[in-house]
């Protein structure tokens, strides 16, 4: 009697997929990575090779096959994102084998941008591919750096910024000026933008405050923008000519400090 033994499977096997289900990202990462590394992402390549979709050229820049690789690294589309993020490195766009490449991402030192950066790549091709919608470079680098913030808050004991300030209460940072607080925001089923924002002095009394919404608008970045927008005039309004504008959006706070 013959028995058919087989392999045992540990952590560190070559035939193991622990590395991914342990990695500190939401689970539908995870999943999409376990995909990629079965080379079951739904490219166009996989599905023609399935024979479901008539052809493998990548539907945005029509150039090269949809690989896994092509579609969330090497397409135009996705590339800008990948070197809006810093990821400028000239071996980063050589490296050939998709489970590789992801496993070094993931475990490097800016494993959640490089987990985000995929997600809203794939996310981006979905979207125009499927349903014909573009959005700017401007509004997926912020939601690139929005689901970063937010893994990081799920798991702050390994975020890479442990030492970035976190103020809990209103704080002036030592201004002794008029401190504009402003946020945005996105919510609800279906999604209503809103805005809202507090005046107040060098010792923290308050001078006004007002909130609104924003209609036919889903538009994060738009609704952190207009929020700066709402309170810059209430402070000319007010004649107020010294103040700081505090905001939670980074990308906002680039943009406007932006050159261009």
């Amino acid at each position: 009697m013959l028995a058919r033994m087989n392999p045992v499977i540990t952590s560190n096997s070559p035939l193991s997929w622990f590395w991914i289900w342990k990695l500190l990202l939401p689970e539908k990462i995870k999943f999409f990575f376990w995909l990629a590394c079965h080379n079951s992402a739904p490219t166009l390549s996989m599905l023609n090779h399935r024979n479901i979709a008539h052809s493998v050229l990548c539907s945005r820049c029509g150039f090269h096959d949809e690989t896994f690789l092509h579609c969330v690294r090497d397409c135009t589309h996705s590339k800008y994102l990948w070197r809006q993020a810093g990821f400028n490195q000239s071996d980063f766009f050589s490296n050939d084998d998709a489970i590789n490449w992801i496993k070094n991402g993931v475990m490097g030192p800016y494993s959640f941008l490089f987990a985000a950066t995929i997600w809203w790549a794939w996310m981006n091709r979905n979207m125009m591919f499927l349903d014909n919608e573009n959005w700017s470079n401007a509004k997926l680098s912020f939601n690139i750096q929005s689901m970063v913030d937010t893994v990081k808050t799920c798991y702050p004991s390994i975020s890479n910024t442990t030492d970035e300030d976190q103020f809990i209460k209103w704080n002036n940072n030592n201004h002794p000026c008029v401190i504009l607080n402003v946020d945005g925001s996105c919510l609800g089923s279906p999604i209503r933008a809103g805005y809202g924002g507090i005046l107040r002095n060098d010792a923290g009394f308050f001078l006004l405050g007002f909130t609104g919404y924003i209609q036919n608008s889903s538009d994060i970045l738009y609704a952190e923008l207009y929020s700066i927008y709402k309170g810059l005039l209430l402070a000319k309004e007010m004649g107020v000519t010294d103040f700081v504008c505090y905001s939670d959006s980074l990308h906002c706070i680039n943009i406007l400090n932006s050159p261009q």
